[in-house]
């Protein structure tokens, strides 16, 4: 723990509140305006020197952006004033790992606590450390950013082909295909329901989940978690 120094989070950096920039106002240009939640679109001017590091103060909070470039802080958002001699892309990383959205002061819209978030006690490595934890995670980052960019083309060809073969109608060996009453011979016309039929899921409460190997999947494709025993739903 030698290179490591436990500090206050006020002196670890320091948060400044955005600025006001409403819709009406933005003129296109090549600066980020940052939301509390994503870039809501590009200005014509900035307000901070970049790189940047900004995350939510209201509406949505928890959320740590990182951005290279010179920028607009929204007033929804918090952005790093002065780094105090931290490098800026660690401070990226330890923000995301604080949760600041269990900071929430606020009762109908979500706001950040500041001045409980300043006095909380953290431990901060030096500088050479901070720049291997940040070139470690950056070079993670880069990872699954080419991964995604990888999907989104395949998606893209896949949709492709889909529309070459069912609109434009260029199926394999359909120079030589018979069409009958506008569809090719041994095609007809049907619905989503005539290839499969679909089942609402079981019902499972986190009390009643035992660790296990067969995997519980919500909304996304992702498992939830792990449980021990599979439903009765087989495929027909």
């Amino acid at each position: 723990m030698n290179n490591f120094k436990k500090i206050r989070f006020n002196d670890f950096i320091k948060l400044n509140r955005g600025f006001d920039l409403p819709s009406e106002k933005i003129v296109e240009g090549i600066f980020p305006v940052v939301t509390s939640s994503d870039i809501k679109s590009y200005h014509l001017n900035y307000k901070v020197l970049g790189p940047g590091v900004i995350t939510g103060r209201s509406g949505t909070l928890g959320i740590v952006q990182y951005v290279d470039e010179n920028y607009w802080p929204h007033n929804t958002t918090l952005y790093v004033k002065d780094f105090k001699g931290n490098l800026p892309k660690f401070v990226y990383y330890f923000l995301k790992t604080m949760h600041l959205e269990n900071f929430n002061a606020g009762v109908g819209v979500p706001t950040l606590n500041q001045n409980h978030l300043h006095n909380q006690k953290i431990f901060i490595p030096s500088l050479p450390i901070q720049q291997k934890i940040a070139s470690i995670l950056s070079s993670y980052d880069e990872l699954i950013e080419n991964n995604k960019q990888r999907i989104r083309l395949l998606e893209e060809m896949a949709e492709e082909i889909y529309k070459e073969w069912f609109v434009r109608m260029r199926f394999p060996g359909y120079e030589t295909a018979k069409i009958v009453e506008g569809l090719p011979e041994g095609w007809k016309n049907g619905t989503i329901g005539d290839l499969v039929e679909f089942k609402k899921g079981k019902n499972i409460t986190l009390d009643t989940v035992t660790d296990g190997d067969v995997p519980v999947v919500a909304g996304g494709l992702t498992p939830a978690y792990y449980h021990n025993v599979a439903n009765t739903i087989s495929p027909t």
